[in-house]
């Protein structure tokens, strides 16, 4: 795609034209040559190699680096990228083909579940229960079993406020994956992403409990364990063999690497070590929690 052919999408003024294959946010880490925008200054030194074209404002334009091919000038980038991912996202050129649901041999699906009729691959021996939500641009692998109330490629949470207060919310083109022997127990939501690079993934032998969600483009490593409530926001990255407590909060783009356990109650800011533990909120250490706390306690004695 050339930026020239989106001007009478997103209007503006061309600076200079450049081509692109993508949409992705400017730090992406995407093998492709991708749009994308900038809204303040502070993100210029931090623009991916792999931009190829910005959508920016007038202030901004001088200092781009070299290596943008394509500028257009416009009041709003950030409105203007969502508005012009919502009108691509019509096309199949960009929001990729659409093809038949296929379902695996012997699985046990409900007659109570919804599943998408396009986009949707399920593997064998899956087992699905009634009130289960399977959206388009899902792959769900062997011998998993998602329980009831459960939704698997819902709605992200990716909205834009303009400057009249408008909220423009983006197509979700990106797709959700699933494993070999995940399971997922009842009423939890796993997010799909907007942009057709996304995507959220939960490697073999994950097992969440009730009431967790997973936020949009994120990846959980093999034979983590997610207890009943978590919050896991966006763009998280989970290792393997992780613990990841009851009520825990996981805060947007945070590591956790493999080993790591995050417990109870944790609202997890910063990102979390291998083969570490950390409790409290904001979390910490564990070792230094219980120490903080221990001293509390001869103060109130």
């Amino acid at each position: 795609m050339k930026l020239t052919d989106c001007i009478n999408i997103c209007g503006g003024r061309l600076v200079k034209d450049g081509e692109f294959e993508v949409l992705e946010y400017c730090t992406a880490e995407v093998d492709k040559k991708f749009l994308s925008f900038i809204e303040r200054e502070k993100f210029i030194s931090k623009i991916s190699q792999n931009v190829s074209c910005v959508l920016c404002t007038e202030e901004l334009v001088a200092c781009l680096p070299d290596f943008i091919e394509g500028i257009c000038v416009v009041e709003e980038p950030k409105k203007m990228f969502v508005t012009l991912h919502n009108e691509l996202a019509k096309s199949e050129a960009y929001a990729g083909p659409r093809k038949p649901t296929r379902i695996g041999e012997n699985c046990d699906i409900s007659d109570l579940a919804c599943i998408a009729k396009e986009n949707v691959t399920i593997g064998n021996n899956v087992t699905i229960e009634p009130f289960v939500v399977i959206n388009s641009n899902v792959e769900i692998g062997d011998n998993c079993i998602i329980r009831s109330g459960t939704t698997i490629g819902g709605k992200g949470f990716n909205f834009v406020k303009t400057a009249d207060g408008e909220m423009l919310g983006m197509r979700d083109l990106g797709r959700v994956v699933l494993g070999s022997n995940v399971e997922i127990c009842s009423n939890c939501h796993v997010a799909n992403g907007p942009l057709p690079t996304d995507v959220t993934r939960l490697d073999d032998h994950v097992k969440m409990d009730v009431f967790a969600q997973i936020g949009h483009g994120s990846r959980v490593g093999r034979r983590t364990l997610i207890a009943s409530g978590a919050q896991i926001s966006g763009n998280v990255v989970i290792g393997e063999d992780c613990w990841i407590g009851v009520n825990a909060t996981i805060s947007n783009r945070i590591n956790i690497g493999d080993n790591a356990r995050v417990n109870l109650g944790s609202v997890v800011t910063k990102n979390v070590e291998a083969g570490t533990a950390v409790s409290g909120n904001f979390a910490i250490d564990h070792g230094r929690f219980l120490s903080h706390i221990k001293e509390l306690s001869k103060k109130e004695v």
